[in-house]
């Protein structure tokens, strides 16, 4: 019989240590060839930049012997020796990449890798968190079972994945872009500390999509718009934080296939994904997209998370906001809650999109009118359906089971502009044309 460990030990090779005004860099060790990766490419960035880098090493506990107390005094011995050949490989790493022996400081905490790097992040202020690439080695613990929510853990700080190998900065930077620029974050900044770029070019994948009224001119429009938009967003953010001027590519297919194929082709060194930790108002790049581009990448990845909008998550009313959200969490409510979005919403043109973790997001429908949504207290499913009223066989049902939470957000005008159905793993949203 064993059991975990919970408590947890912190030590710092480097006292002393002060907050000051360089941005800092977490980098985050385990001590294996993977995270060399991760050391390599801190140095590059600290060779060009007034950057505090600091050096965060988490050493997993080990089961303890709930046995016999023999077995605990060998436990002890093992655990003590284990600490020490870990403390001696993570100070081989930084003398090999530090610029000196006291230029970076080191923390030493145990634990659970993932919870303790974001911790300790955030503690400090990092602008970004560095780790290594590795398919079965450091990154793969990072993110638990190879899920991308759980490289979300970092919290809204960017993580840079290091690709095994590296040895200079990039020249050829890659920017996965979806349709709404706030998923890319406040990247400018973080992007720019790579210093000068060769080329910079933005990358669209258009899915191919088959759902009612997906192949009208209407949706060629709008789509062709909403493209053209969030490239001007980009355009201004390179061009305000570093002057770089993007080109764009624009692909059909699956999202994470075709992203992988240019990386090949285009030699790309750094490719620049948005990772979404609330619920949109578009298509987005969606947490499956963003996991199979990291398992087959070769090259580095930049993980960037969405910018914060307090208007679209507040669950109360704000007064004198530009938007409010009004979010239920009781079953009881939800009927009534619907019967009325329903009574001021009836025939406006809608959006239907769904985003789950095996899928990441995608669009079902796009500009037809909305019927109607309801709440089936036996079956318990919120139940959405769209279509023409009359003279037209384009009809679209959504049922969803289980729901946890129904968001319903009003633009400026006081009109509904967004209603979000959260559930287990995901979300459907219903967006009104404005």
């Amino acid at each position: 019989m064993t059991a975990i460990e919970p408590s947890r030990t912190e030590t710092s090779f480097q006292p002393g240590d002060a907050k000051n005004a360089h941005p800092t860099i977490v980098v985050a060790t385990d001590g294996s060839e993977a995270s060399s990766a991760a050391f390599k490419a801190a140095s590059l960035i600290a060779e060009i930049n007034d950057v505090d880098v600091r050096v965060i090493s988490v050493l997993e506990p080990l089961p303890v012997p709930a046995t016999v107390p023999h077995a605990l005094l060998d436990f002890e011995g093992l655990n003590s020796s284990r600490s020490r050949e870990f403390a001696g490989r993570i100070r081989l790493q930084i003398e090999e990449h530090a610029p000196r022996s006291d230029a970076w400081v080191v923390e030493a905490r145990t634990g659970v890798p993932a919870a303790e790097i974001a911790e300790s992040a955030q503690e400090h202020g990092a602008e970004l968190v560095i780790v290594g690439a590795s398919r079965h080695g450091f990154l793969a613990r990072l993110i638990g079972e190879e899920t991308a929510a759980h490289v979300a853990q970092l919290g809204n700080i960017p993580l840079l994945v290091a690709a095994p190998g590296v040895q200079r900065l990039p020249h050829r930077v890659a920017i996965a872009m979806d349709l709404d620029p706030s998923q890319l974050g406040d990247f400018g900044p973080v992007l720019s500390m790579f210093g000068p770029t060769a080329s910079v070019t933005c990358v669209h994948v258009q899915r191919r999509e088959d759902f009612p009224g997906s192949d009208s001119p209407t949706f060629a429009r709008a789509y062709e718009s909403a493209v053209t938009e969030s490239f001007a967003v980009i355009q201004k953010a390179l061009s305000k934080a570093s002057g770089m001027r993007p080109d764009l590519i624009r692909l059909r297919g699956d999202a994470a296939a075709e992203l992988l194929r240019y990386v090949e082709h285009a030699k790309i060194d750094l490719l620049v994904l948005g990772l979404r930790r609330h619920y949109g108002l578009r298509r987005l790049m969606g947490g499956g997209v963003a996991l199979n581009v990291l398992r087959g990448a070769s090259c580095s990845v930049l993980i960037v998370p969405e910018t914060a909008d307090s208007g679209a998550t507040n669950d109360v009313a704000v007064k004198g906001a530009k938007t409010e959200t009004l979010t239920a969490y009781d079953a009881a409510m939800w009927p009534s809650q619907l019967k009325q979005f329903t009574q001021r919403n009836s025939g406006r043109r809608a959006t239907l999109e769904v985003d789950g973790p095996a899928l990441g997001a995608f669009v079902q429908v796009v500009e037809l009118p909305f019927i109607g949504a309801d709440y089936d207290r036996r079956d318990g499913r919120v139940e959405m359906l769209l279509g023409d009223f009359v003279g037209s066989d384009r009809h679209f049902a959504r049922s969803i089971p289980r729901p946890d939470s129904i968001s319903v957000r009003r633009g400026p005008d006081l009109k509904d502009d967004v209603l979000c159905v959260r559930y287990e793993g995901g979300q459907t949203l219903l967006t009104f044309k404005s």
